[in-house]
């Protein structure tokens, strides 16, 4: 990684001049001038919009060359690709077998007619349909045995999911349509794989792109973004093939698996790879993870939903083996079992028994049992297979929630290798961060050797006759190492103090915090112990610390009063409903009208719960403002902790902890407001989680230290990205609380969108850049015109990674320095964006924030050069001032608060989400997201930073 400076190759000096000549083309007024008109598209261009190009590249920091973590990849215009597209949905039997339907013109005959819903076995539900798509885990399968049939003698290539590009035309039937037989859960399904097209793919148009950075004359006036996605699509198939079409490969089983991505850049295509580690859920028999549980059966239930388990159906026969099929698990037997159904199971509890879970068995009835009357699962499985169920371990749901099919907990099996898709919890994220921590060293290694091996970079006949060629070794690439600010807060006589960063971190050491909050007059805390542990044994120790903590705080600058209790009350809370314990302690203060409470947690599995539940009663019911704690760390007597608890107090309060000397030189000058979104999603739920809905979270910033970020957020339909209407009422908002704290309305708006990917870049210029503008239009009359806009989408889920070339020009991890920079090498000339690496990495491979303005109104009147430096500028200095650290973090704060506030929001919705069965659907058929459902915390808390 570290050979003698000669022997590092050198980026490539062709595509230097090439950039350095392209971005210097876009300088001339008259291309300038054709671009304020053009048009930018998803699918049909929209009016009005200027999708800005490079002004230019950086200048600023000490010059660096880094390893990047692509290949070159080299692909001939003269090899003609074509694509097909597949639909798969399931054959109808009936029709195959009779052609006709019944005389009432009802379902239709033969096998594929719905059976009925007998009710007899707890293991058959009967929720089966005629025709369907297949589910996901099947179709590799389907679209491997059809291809089989039509592509015997033809080099092709598919990503096993609806796309198949060829080097020639596939042999298919007149209706282009191939049918597969497909043996699932004991039945032989058929399925029918229409092949739509082939269509040409335009890889001529793509190279002749690269080079150019133009739209060929026919597409003047309008630019689609990202340009020739199809075409990249096709040559990401081609080389994805031969690790999906493995099945062998580790690189579909693993947790190290190799990720990776095609990307066009300035000249050249490259091949972006990277390890990248995920978290699996639990596997194994159900009653083995009941243990590993402890019995918590919300955990369980939670853990178990939408997992795919091996089930072992019994026979009546003895002599007969029992059979496995595969099935999804709903969860645990649950009360709420079988909706508003005639007849629904009786189930004592979440997590009850074989004995204490009940259905009702429809005549006529296995032999010893009774029909049209409630069975148990134990009775069932005793009297008919003369099976005895443990009754140590919950009845499992393999059906749904409206039609449940209940096993016993030991004839379930997890099967492995299912990711965890939801946001995991804070124990859970530092416990896969141990566990994939490898150095930058070993990561590059990784890819340079094991990556091309996985990816068949290293067998290169299949490639070769698409026409494709791997480059050996990783690229280099320029970079820049940008200075970085310096901090200031107050000293005891609260004069300005000047605090030196230092590899992107400072500490707190004899310093107050910049500008105190308001007042802590009226607090309260608590200390909350589970039933049935023993955390209240330390409880005289925790109340000491408490009052030495609160000390602590005012040395700090925190101005804070005496407890409304005298000491610490403690709370016992049940496993399953902390609410009902903590509540009458809030209502019991209600009248004293207190500010904030401070809340004390044992440190258990049930935290989550316990900090749920203070949160909603805090925020949204009560209005106090609330920081917990952990006994343990409360007991550290940790300088470093406190501080740091209390930072977010100040914050919560409407202070700022700290500064920089000299202040954002765009703020400075200009009277600017600073805005960060987001949109999180409803992810890996049980049952019909269809009508969940997505959170929005907006923060703003109101002074010119850009210490404060009121915030607002509201719900949305689930799993949409692009924000509706709410976005212009919510905008208002943020412009009408600037006004109220300065006086006066921003100058300019500098906006940084979280979390989009490219193919959406055009949707949020079209839908959403119109409201933002319309909120503005209330506020500002004709004669000063509206604020000027800068949009800026930050994305943090990338490949892309760095690495030092040489080893003075790296931090004690051998990640590159913080304040790393790159715009240009794996970038395109004609987009603005830049990868910049902000914090220290302290373990693994430092993830770079990668950024892509989308709309400039802010910069564009600048020098170019000076544009590009003051936007890499901004943004660091930006990544310094987020209030609760004492380092710089990895993705600026707008976009870092705003999904903060996210996953806040959704902690009010924490039961709707793990119950989605029960609260996805309402009793009139509608979705969640058809009713209002509030996130809005309570007027007290309103404009403050309560979510940090």
């Amino acid at each position: 990684m570290f050979p003698s400076p000669g022997a590092i190759p050198q980026p490539d000096p062709a595509i230097t001049k090439l950039e350095d000549n392209l971005v210097k083309g876009q300088g001339v007024d008259a291309l300038t001038a054709k671009m304020a008109q053009a048009q930018i598209s998803a699918t049909q261009p929209p009016a009005e919009i200027w999708f800005p190009r490079r002004p230019a590249f950086g200048t600023q920091g000490n010059p660096v060359v880094l390893w990047a973590n692509y290949f070159t990849l080299d692909a001939s215009a003269k090899v003609p690709l074509l694509k097909y597209s597949l639909e798969i949905t399931e054959k109808d039997k009936a029709q195959e077998k009779s052609g006709t339907s019944d005389e009432k013109g009802g379902k239709p005959k033969g096998k594929g007619k719905k059976p009925k819903e007998s009710g007899n076995k707890p293991n058959q539900s009967g929720d089966e349909s005629t025709k369907r798509k297949p589910r996901s885990r099947k179709i590799h399968g389907i679209i491997k045995s059809a291809l089989d049939q039509v592509a015997k003698s033809v080099t092709f290539a598919t990503e096993f999911k609806d796309q198949v590009i060829s080097l020639e035309p596939f042999v298919l039937p007149e209706n282009k349509t191939v049918t597969v037989a497909y043996l699932d859960e004991g039945r032989d399904d058929e399925y029918e794989v229409k092949f739509n097209g082939p269509s040409t793919v335009d890889l001529p148009g793509l190279l002749s792109y690269l080079t150019t950075m133009r739209n060929p004359p026919e597409e003047s006036g309008k630019i689609t973004f990202p340009r020739f996605q199809d075409a990249i699509d096709a040559l990401s198939i081609i080389t994805g093939y031969y690790a999906r079409s493995n099945t062998s490969s580790s690189a579909l089983e693993s947790s190290g698996a190799i990720f990776k991505v095609l990307a066009p850049a300035t000249g050249r295509l490259i091949l972006n790879a990277n390890v990248a580690h995920g978290v699996f859920r639990p596997t194994g028999v159900v009653s083995d993870l009941v243990e590993q549980f402890e019995h918590h059966y919300p955990s369980i239930h939670k853990s178990l939903a939408r997992l795919r388990a091996r089930c072992t159906i019994l026979s009546e026969d003895k002599n007969q083996k029992p059979r496995v099929i595969l099935k999804i698990i709903s969860g645990l037997a649950d009360r709420f079992d079988g909706g508003k159904t005639t007849n629904k199971p009786k189930v004592q509890a979440l997590g009850a028994g074989a004995a204490n879970v009940q259905f009702y068995l429809n005549a006529p009835a296995p032999a010893g049992l009774q029909g049209n009357a409630f069975c148990s699962v134990a009775d069932y499985y005793k009297k008919r297979y003369g099976y005895t169920v443990n009754p140590k371990y919950p009845v499992v749901n393999v059906g749904s929630q409206v039609k449940p099919v209940y096993m016993p907990a030991e004839l379930v099996e997890v099967i492995d290798g299912q990711p965890l898709r939801r946001k995991t919890t804070p124990n859970e994220t530092r416990d896969m961060i141990n566990f994939s921590c490898r150095s930058p060293f070993a990561n590059a290694t990784s890819i340079s050797t094991y990556g091309r091996q996985v990816l068949g970079l290293d067998n290169p006949e299949f490639l070769r006759r698409f026409g494709i060629q791997v480059g050996k070794t990783l690229l280099t690439v320029n970079g820049r190492e940008l200075l970085p600010p310096t901090i200031v807060y107050k000293d005891k006589q609260m004069k300005d103090k000047v605090v030196n960063v230092n590899e992107g971190e400072w500490n707190m050491e004899s310093v107050r915090v910049f500008k105190p909050g308001r007042a802590i007059e009226r607090w309260f805390s608590i200390s909350i112990d589970v039933s049935g542990h023993r955390a209240h044994q330390r409880f005289q120790e925790v109340s000491d610390n408490m009052r030495n903590w609160v000390g602590f705080l005012r040395t700090q600058g925190i101005a804070i009063g005496e407890c409304l209790l005298g000491d610490v009350e403690k709370v016992t809370v049940q496993h399953h409903s902390p609410a009902d314990a903590i509540r009458p302690v809030f209502q019991k203060m209600k009248a004293q009208n207190p500010q904030f409470v401070f809340v004390v947690l044992p440190g258990r599995k049930t935290d989550t719960e316990i900090y749920n539940a203070v949160k909603k009663l805090g925020d949204r019911e009560f209005g106090y403002l609330s920081q917990i704690i952990l006994q343990q760390n409360l007991l550290k007597n940790s300088p470093q902790v406190w501080a740091n608890l209390g930072l977010k107090i100040n914050l919560k309060m409407g202070g700022i902890n700290h500064k920089l000397r000299d202040d954002v030189t765009i703020v400075k000058k200009k009277v600017t407001m600073v805005v960060g979104y987001d949109v999180t999603h409803p992810t890996n739920l049980a049952g019909n989680a269809q009508g969940l809905p997505s959170i929005v979270g907006l923060v703003s910033s109101i002074d010119q230290h850009l210490g404060q970020w009121p915030a607002t957020s509201w719900a949305q339909e689930g799993r949409k990205e692009m924000l509706g209407q709410e976005l212009e009422e919510r905008f208002k908002g943020r412009l009408e609380l600037f006004r109220g704290v300065n006086q006066r309305l921003p100058e300019n708006i500098i906006i940084y969108r979280d979390g989009v990917s490219e193919g959406q870049f055009a949707t949020v210029l079209e839908k959403e850049l119109p409201l933002i503008r319309n909120a503005c239009r209330g506020f500002y009359s004709p004669a000063s015109g509206l604020p000027k806009l800068l949009l800026v989408v930050s994305v943090k889920r990338h490949q892309t990674r760095f690495y030092p070339t040489n080893k003075n020009h790296m931090v004690r991890s051998r990640n590159i320095k913080n304040g790393t920079v790159v715009d240009r090498g794996v970038t395109q000339a004609s987009t603005w964006d830049f990868f910049l690496t902000a914090h220290k990495g302290l373990q693994g491979t430092s993830r770079p924030a990668h950024y892509t303005v989308l709309l400039d109104e802010v910069f564009k009147d600048m020098p170019r050069e000076e544009a590009a430096n003051q936007l890499e500028k901004l943004t660091y200095e930006l990544c310094h001032l987020f209030g609760r650290a004492t380092k710089a973090v990895s993705i600026c704060p707008p976009a870092y608060y705003a999904d903060i506030l996210c996953t806040r929001s959704r902690v009010y919705l924490s039961d709707m989400f793990e119950n989605s069965d029960t609260y996805s659907t309402t009793s009139s058929g509608k979705s969640e997201t058809e009713r209002v459902i509030p996130v809005d915390v309570h007027k007290n808390l309103v404009n403050s930073m309560y979510y940090i």
